[in-house]
């Protein structure tokens, strides 16, 4: 790509920007593995292997970035500086660092992984050190996104509380912000004591060494006896929270904690492990989960949102056996080009009947309606006056004659 044809496209996502159109940044995809890309449309990459003990999980000073390279050299890229648009998550603190070793279990066969902080925070500030001058743009990209730690309210990642976290985000931001083109991001959050904790780290003074507030969206809780499926995103039903009431929250919530408009992001989301097995179901409930948060993006300050996740993993996948996008991520790329350089409005409900405006179009589908086993129900829909074709998750496009079959899938209606 020349000189020109780079600046364009910069000045390009800078209009788009300011317009409060979505960006093709917004849609961050997970990925289980660098050899196995998302093979759908994502302007960022989130969640390699939480970074401290796969870099230095065994021993002081013995680093090894071959595990997070693979994602950071496939990311994403600003080519024009060399910035690689992927989030890495520090995390775990590795077992050589703490003596008393309560909180920590075997990660992998060479490495203990433990919940809690060092027991010296200069092992922390050396990691980080090593971490910012690896990615330094030369012979690594920069990394855009630095995640302090990963699920800081759930204790399979954090048994200290907010106010350790709070000095670890103090010693790493310094050294984070080094780097010109990092973006340091709190601690994400978990739903389930997520809120009382980011509460209190905020309190804590945590909103002083974040650039953005990062949660995770899951909607409804899955693993290990819980109700399956779960819910769609929107649904008052979900065992966490509706999507749109997440964000809600966490915004109400950075603004109330002296992070007053800084952005929001999510670095994980979805319908979790297992959440969904029918294809048709996981074909509406990724394309509600975009669509409506596409549609508080900009009331929100909601920069990105995460898909979590596209390889061959229990929580969301949306590739098959093949290598290829399972029809729901067929659906997902579909909907993203509905939405990227559009001012989408936020979603409202009439009924059981969901409307978006998206630009000139109005994305509408009707959470009564359901799929099993390879049918779908459906009602008459009349849409407003004025909208002449109508595009399904297909991409196919019908015109509008007088009534159309809307069923849980959207469709987009074009004047």
């Amino acid at each position: 790509m020349s000189r020109i044809a780079i600046l364009l496209c910069v000045l390009l996502l800078i209009a788009m920007a300011a317009q409060g159109q979505i960006q093709p940044s917004f849609f961050s995809m997970g990925a289980a593995n660098p050899f196995d890309m998302p093979k759908v449309g994502y302007g960022t990459l989130s969640h390699p292997p939480v970074a401290w003990t796969a870099v230095e999980g065994v021993a002081r000073g013995t680093f090894d970035f071959s595990k997070l390279d693979g994602f950071v050299r496939r990311a994403p890229r600003d080519v024009r500086n060399n910035v690689a648009y992927v989030t890495i998550v520090l995390g775990w603190t590795p077992g050589w660092a703490v003596a008393d070793q309560t909180h920590c279990f075997r990660n992998r066969p060479e490495v203990i992984a433990c919940t809690v902080p060092p027991d010296n925070i200069q092992d922390w500030i050396d990691f980080v050190t090593a971490l910012v001058a690896h990615y330094d743009g030369k012979n690594f990209p920069h990394v855009r996104y630095y995640e302090i730690w990963n699920e800081a309210s759930n204790t399979l990642f954090w048994t200290k509380g907010p106010p350790a976290m709070v000095q670890l985000a103090q010693a790493a931001y310094p050294i984070l912000k080094s780097d010109p083109f990092a973006i340091v991001l709190t601690p994400s959050v978990v739903w389930t004591n997520g809120v009382p904790f980011m509460k209190a780290y905020l309190k804590g003074g945590g909103g002083q060494y974040a650039d953005a507030l990062a949660f995770h969206g899951y909607p409804s809780l899955t693993g290990p006896g819980k109700p399956l499926p779960v819910p769609l995103p929107e649904s008052p039903n979900s065992t966490n929270a509706p999507i749109q009431d997440m964000i809600a929250t966490f915004r109400a919530l950075a603004d109330a904690n002296g992070m007053l408009g800084k952005p929001l992001v999510t670095t994980e989301g979805g319908w979790g492990t297992n959440g969904v097995s029918d294809p048709d179901m996981q074909t509406a409930w990724i394309t509600h989960y975009e669509i409506l948060q596409a549609g508080l993006a900009s009331s929100n300050n909601l920069t990105f949102q995460t898909w979590y996740t596209w390889g061959q993993a229990f929580s969301g996948t949306i590739e098959d056996s093949e290598g290829a996008p399972t029809a729901a991520g067929a659906a997902y790329d579909v909907v993203r080009t509905w939405l990227v350089g559009q001012q989408v409005s936020p979603c409202t409900s009439n009924g059981n009947i969901w409307s978006c405006q998206a630009g000139g179009n109005l994305i509408v589908w009707d959470t009564s309606q359901a799929c099993s086993a390879g049918a779908c129900t459906t009602a008459s829909y009349i849409p407003p006056a004025g909208y002449t074709s109508w595009t399904d998750v297909t991409g196919a496009v019908l015109p509008v004659q007088g009534s159309i079959d809307l069923g849980v899938k959207p469709v987009m209606l074009q004047p």
